[in-house]
C-alpha cells in the first residue's frame, strides 16, 4: 500500500535526508540506475518468461547455451528478486515456474538458482527445491588430489580440472542452502577452505587456475575477491568458536594479505571481466564489515563507475554484465543497521596506542544483522568504523556498537566525536564481552564524561524497546538487564552489562528460551533507532550541509531559554534548523543561549523558544522576564521535547498564570503562521508512536496564545525538539522530522514577520536569492479565525 505525505513533508524532504554526493554517485543517481537496468532486463525477456538462448541445452559443455543452461534466467531473475521485485510480479511468475522445472546441471547455474530460492518465501515446497539443488551442487565438490574441496562447470568425477571460478559459485550456492537451514558435514566446509588456502599465491592472490599455464596462473583482483569471498563464507562454519571466551582472536594472515593486495590491486577492475569482478568485491564488502578496501570506498567507487558506464538503453552489455551490475548496486547500497566501532587503548610506557578486544567475537555482527534482516525480509549490511573518519561516516547506521572486554580509555577529542554522533540522532550499544565487568564500569563511566547531566538505569518493563517493536518482552522467558541514558525523550546510551549476547550470535544460536530473547532485542533496538520503518540506503544521512550558493536577505535571532533543569536536551536540533533555514529560504537563524532571570531576554530576539523533559519550575523572576517579552513584541514558541506530558501540562499552566484571562486556543491551518512560506502547511505527519496513542490525523495540534492582532505564544504539547534533530526514532509523541520542521521554521518566520511566496521559494532554489524583497511586517491575524474550543487551565 502506498503512502501519502502531506505536500510541506514533501517539500522538505530533499534538505532533511542529506545526500553524501561529495564523492560519487548520489543515491538518486543509484536507483535511477537500477531502475533503468531493471527496465532493460525485463525488456529482453522472451515470450515463454525465460532468458534462455535456446528452449533446451545443445551447445558446448561450458556454455550458456549447454551445461549452463538456465543460468540466464536464474541469474536475471535473482537481480530482478534482489532490486524488490516481487516474487508475485506477473513478469517473475513464469521464470519462477520455469527454474522449479528445468533439470539445471551446471555449477554457475545451479549456484544462481539457489539465490533465487533464498529470496522467495519459505515453505516446504521451498525447502524441497533447495534440497534438490544442494544434493546436485554438493555432488559436483571434487574429493581427490589438487581439486579436492573445488569444483568445475558441473559434476564430472571426484577429480580432474576446476577452477577458482566455478569453485567460488559452488561454495556461494551452496552457502544459500545453508542459510535455510540445509545442513552439511562440517567436513566440506573444511575442503573448500583448505583448498582456497592451498592455493593462495604467495603475494596473498589467487589466480584462475593453481599452477596452470602462464596466464592462467597469474593473480586477478576477480579471482582474489571470490577467494576473500569464499573464506568469509567457510569461517562461519569451521572456526565458529572463535573468541567466544574472549581469549582473543588470532590474526587471519592470509585473509589480511589477501585484503592488502585487493587495496593495491583495487583499480584493477575495470581491466578484465569488469562486472563478475564488482559483484565478488560487493561479496567482500558486505561479508568483512569494510567500508574502506585500503583507503578506497569501495561502493562510491564502484556505484559511481557503474552509473557513469551504464549504456543509453539501461543495460551493461549481455545479461550477466547487466545482472552483476544490478545485483552490486543493490546489495552494497542496502541499509547498514550497525557500525561495530574499532578502537585502540593506552599502552604504558609508549605513545603508540595497542590493539584493544574490540572484536573478540568477529561474527557477531555479521550474524545478528543477516538474523534480523530475515525477521523483517529485508537486506542488510553492517560495517566496521573508526573514530578517525568523520562522524558523518558514523551516521551510516542508526546504532554503533562498542564491544570488549577491558575498559575503555577514549581521548576527549574522540569522546567529543561520540557525543556528536549522540547528539545528531544516533545511539551507542555497549557490550561486555564474556560479561566482563571492568568494561561494563568503564562505558558507565564514559556515558557520565559525555552526559553529566543524565544517569544510566535499568530500562523499565513497559519501554518501548520492549513493548512497542516486533518481538514483545512478555514473550521472554527471561529478560536480559540493559542499562540506558536517556535525555528524558530518546535513549542515548544502552548497555547490555551481563547477558553476553554476542557469545550466541557469534555461533549463530537464536533459538531457544535462553538465546532467543537475545537475538529479539537485538532486533528490538535497531526497530527503535529507526522508529521501524525509517530504514535509509547507504549514502542517504540526516546531517545536512549548508549551501555556499544561498545569499541570506535577513537575520534572525533566537533566544534558546536556560532556566534550572534540563533545557537543552537536543543541542542538535538548534544546529541543525539554522542549515535548513538557509538553504530554505535565505534566512540566517541566529539562536542564542539566554539564562532566564538574567535580564537578558529582550526585544532583540525575534522569538525565545523553551522546552524540556520534566516538569517546568520557573523562579518568580523567570516568570517576570518571559511576560515581560512577551509583551514588548516577542514571541514565545513552547514544546515538549519528546511530547513529555509533565512539561506539556506545566507549561500550560505557566501560559495561563503568566497571562490570566487569555484563552490557549488550537487554531486551524488558516492561521497566517501556516501559510508564511510557500507552500502553506495544511496537513502534518505524526510519528507512530503518536499515532498509536492519538489516534491519526493530519491536523497539526499547535496551541496559540494572541495579544492584540498578533498571536505571542505557540505552545505544542508534542514533540518538535527531537524532530528537529532528523533521526526517527521510536517512543517520541510529536510530529515526524519533515513536519516538526516545517512548523518550527513557520513560527521563526511568524515571529520575524518574514512572509515568502512561492515566486520567492522558487527563486532561492534556483538564483540563491528571494525573488522580490519579502515582507517583514508582522503578521496579522485575521478579523475571524476557525478555532477548536479553546484548552484553558
Amino acid at each position: 500500500m502506498s503512502r501519502r505525505f502531506p505536500a510541506c513533508v514533501v517539500i522538505l524532504v530533499a534538505v532533511l535526508i542529506s545526500t553524501d554526493a561529495s564523492h560519487g554517485a548520489t543515491p538518486q543517481q543509484v536507483e535511477s540506475a537500477i531502475k533503468r537496468g531493471v527496465d532493460w532486463l525485463f525488456a529482453r525477456q522472451k515470450d515463454n518468461g525465460t532468458w534462455e538462448e535456446v528452449m533446451q541445452p545443445d551447445g558446448p559443455d561450458w556454455d550458456v547455451k549447454g551445461r549452463q543452461w538456465g543460468g540466464l534466467t536464474a541469474i536475471a531473475t535473482y537481480a530482478l528478486l534482489a532490486s524488490g521485485q516481487s516474487p508475485q510480479n506477473e513478469k517473475l511468475l513464469k521464470p519462477i515456474a520455469f527454474l522449479k522445472q528445468a533439470e539445471i546441471v551446471g555449477t554457475y547455474a545451479l549456484a544462481m538458482r539457489c539465490q533465487v530460492w533464498n529470496l522467495l518465501p519459505r515453505s516446504p515446497e521451498n525447502r524441497i527445491l533447495f534440497a534438490r539443488d544442494a544434493r546436485l551442487l554438493a555432488s559436483g565438490a571434487k574429493t581427490e588430489g589438487d581439486a579436492r574441496g573445488l569444483f568445475n562447470y558441473w559434476a564430472d568425477g571426484p577429480g580432474g580440472r576446476y577452477d577458482h571460478s566455478c569453485s567460488n559459485y559452488g561454495v556461494l550456492g551452496l552457502w544459500a542452502c545453508a542459510e535455510a537451514n540445509i545442513e552439511f558435514p562440517i567436513g566440506m566446509w573444511m575442503a573448500f577452505e583448505e583448498a582456497w588456502r592451498r592455493h593462495q599465491l604467495e603475494d596473498g592472490s589467487w589466480s584462475y587456475i593453481f599452477q596452470g599455464g602462464e596466464r592462467e596462473s597469474r593473480g586477478t583482483l576477480s579471482m582474489t575477491s571470490a577467494g576473500v569471498a569464499t573464506l568469509f563464507i567457510t569461517q562461519d562454519y569451521t572456526r565458529p568458536n572463535v573468541g567466544l571466551n574472549c581469549e582473543g582472536v588470532p590474526v587471519d594472515l592470509g585473509l589480511m594479505v589477501a585484503m592488502r593486495w585487493m587495496a593495491a590491486n583495487f583499480n584493477k577492475f575495470r581491466e578484465h571481466y569488469t562486472h563478475y569482478t564488482l559483484y565478488n568485491i560487493e561479496r567482500v564488502g558486505v561479508a568483512s564489515g569494510h567500508k574502506y578496501i585500503g583507503d578506497v570506498n569501495w561502493y562510491e567507487v564502484g556505484a559511481d563507475y557503474l552509473v557513469q558506464t551504464q549504456h543509453e538503453d539501461g543495460g551493461w552489455g549481455d545479461i550477466p554484465s547487466t545482472c552483476f551490475s544490478i545485483l552490486f548496486l543493490v546489495r552494497g547500497r542496502a541499509p547498514v543497521i550497525f557500525n561495530k566501532l574499532e578502537y585502540e587503548l593506552p599502552q604504558k610506557g609508549s605513545s603508540k596506542p595497542r590493539p584493544a578486544a574490540w572484536n573478540n567475537r568477529p561474527r557477531d555482527i555479521a550474524n545478528i544483522t543477516r538474523w534480523i534482516g530475515r525477521q523483517i525480509e529485508r537486506d542488510l549490511n553492517w560495517q566496521i568504523v573508526n573514530l578517525k573518519a568523520p562522524v558523518e561516516e558514523l551516521h551510516d547506521a542508526p546504532v554503533l556498537f562498542i564491544s570488549g572486554s577491558e575498559p575503555l580509555e577514549f581521548s576527549p577529542a574522540d569522546q567529543a566525536k561520540l557525543k556528536l554522533y549522540v547528539e545528531q540522532g544516533g545511539l551507542i550499544l555497549g557490550h561486555a564481552d564474556c560479561g566482563r565487568k571492568p568494561f561494563a564500569d568503564s562505558f558507565r563511566k564514559l556515558a557520565s564524561a559525555m552526559f553529566p547531566d543524565y544517569e544510566m538505569r535499568e530500562l523499565p518493563p513497559q519501554h518501548p524497546i520492549y513493548t512497542s517493536q516486533q518481538f514483545h518482552r512478555s514473550r521472554w522467558k527471561s529478560s536480559p538487564s540493559v542499562l540506558g541514558l536517556s535525555n528524558g525523550a530518546r535513549e542515548l546510551m544502552l548497555l547490555i552489562p551481563a547477558a553476553d549476547p554476542g557469545k550466541g550470535w557469534q555461533v549463530r544460536a537464536f533459538e531457544g528460551q535462553e538465546r532467543s530473547p537475545l537475538a529479539e532485542l537485538a532486533a528490538n533496538i535497531v526497530q527503535y533507532a529507526v522508529d521501524k520503518q525509517n530504514l535509509r540506503f547507504k549514502g542517504e544521512r540526516t546531517v545536512i550541509a549548508r549551501d555556499p550558493e544561498i545569499v541570506p536577505f535577513r537575520t534572525v535571532r533566537v533566544a534558546r531559554l536556560q532556566y534550572a533543569g534540563i533545557w537543552d536536551p537536543e543541542p542538535e536540533g538548534w544546529r541543525r534548523l539554522p542549515i535548513i533555514m538557509h538553504n530554505n529560504y535565505a534566512v540566517t537563524v541566529q539562536p542564542q543561549t539566554v539564562k532566564l532571570g538574567t535580564g537578558a531576554l529582550s526585544s532583540q530576539f525575534a522569538a525565545a523558544h523553551l522546552t524540556g523533559t520534566a516538569s517546568l519550575r520557573l523562579s518568580q523572576r523567570e516568570r517576570d522576564e518571559l511576560k515581560a517579552y512577551v509583551e514588548s513584541g516577542g514571541t514565545l514558541i513552547i514544546d515538549a521535547c519528546g511530547g513529555n506530558g509533565e512539561f506539556a501540562i506545566s507549561a500550560a499552566a505557566l501560559v495561563n498564570d503568566l497571562f490570566p484571562g487569555k484563552p490557549i486556543a488550537t487554531p486551524s491551518t488558516g492561521h497566517p503562521m501556516y501559510s508564511v512560506a510557500a507552500p502553506p502547511i495544511t496537513s502534518v505527519a505524526y510519528r507512530q508512536f503518536t499515532t498509536r496513542l492519538l489516534g491519526r490525523s493530519v491536523a497539526p495540534r499547535i496551541r496559540t496564545l494572541d495579544l492584540g492582532t498578533r498571536t505571542a505564544v505557540f505552545l505544542s504539547p508534542e514533540d518538535l525538539s527531537v524532530g528537529l534533530v532528523g533521526q526517527p526514532i521510536d517512543g517520541i509523541v510529536g510530529y515526524e522530522s519533515a513536519s516538526a520542521t516545517a512548523l518550527m521554521s513557520h513560527m521563526i518566520l511568524y515571529a520575524a514577520g518574514i512572509r515568502l511566496s512561492a515566486e520567492d521559494i522558487a527563486s532561492i532554489r534556483t538564483t540563491g536569492r528571494p525573488a522580490t524583497r519579502p515582507a517583514t511586517q508582522p503578521a496579522t491575524l485575521p478579523a475571524t479565525r476557525a478555532l477548536v474550543a479553546p484548552a484553558g487551565k
